[in-house]
């Protein structure tokens, strides 16, 4: 019997390894997708995923590279791109890149995998978001603009898509992820104050095995310290 297939667009980071691990114990064939192939290898070693190089801010290539998976059961799109500086050091290239990455990247690929699971009545799409996806902040211009529109075309996608049968989730990280690239860009984070990447995964896990009579749309998580309001 063929396992569902489950793809990961930006495989790599925390998120992403800890996303294909939790799907693969769950019994699912995990396609892990990301600009550079080579990278997500060292990420992620030797596993069972099958690794694809995309460029997903380009139609040609998403379409290309993700069109033949027919059968996909699972898109989570995690890939992002963080941009924070003050306005007058935004460029317009850093707010293009982050719509691009944020946004149309996640566009691209949700009008891919939704044809089959349109045809088949059922599927599941999950966008990772970010506090900048339902608020700015000071020096997130760029960042906070392409999370909204992420969050916005989550919301139109799960009005459109739901009744069909495909359940279409936002996932709201407020904090950062415990991880080598948290580590690296943030060096006085703190483990104890950072979600961790495994938690994150079993959520996502639940919402994809969510009964249709009691979908969520949107689910914030944050670290027990973490402010918020």
């Amino acid at each position: 019997m063929t396992r569902a297939r489950a793809l990961i667009a930006g495989g790599g980071g925390a998120v992403g390894v800890a996303l294909g691990r939790e799907l693969r114990a769950r019994g699912y064939q995990v396609v892990s997708a990301a600009r550079n192939r080579a990278g997500l290898e060292a990420e992620l070693g030797a596993t069972e995923c099958e690794l694809l190089e995309v460029e997903l801010t380009s139609e040609e290539s998403v379409r290309e590279r993700f069109g033949p998976l027919e059968d996909v059961e699972v898109f989570v799109y995690n890939a992002g791109r963080i941009d924070l500086a003050p306005l007058a050091e935004t460029t317009a290239a850093m707010f293009l890149a982050s719509l691009q990455v944020n946004a149309l990247g996640a566009f691209h690929c949700a009008r891919v995998v939704a044809s089959s699971m349109l045809a088949r009545g059922r599927g599941t799409m999950i966008f990772m978001g970010a506090t900048a996806s339902v608020r700015g902040g000071a020096r997130t211009s760029a960042f906070a603009a392409g999370k909204h529109a992420l969050r916005g075309l989550a919301a139109s996608l799960a009005k459109e898509l739901g009744p069909q049968g495909v359940h279409v989730a936002h996932l709201v990280l407020d904090g950062k992820v415990w991880g080598e690239r948290t580590r690296q860009r943030f060096p006085d984070a703190r483990r104890e104050a950072c979600l961790e990447a495994d938690a994150v995964a079993r959520t996502v896990t639940a919402l994809i095995e969510q009964p249709r009579s009691a979908w969520t749309f949107e689910l914030d998580l944050r670290p027990f310290v973490e402010r918020w309001s």
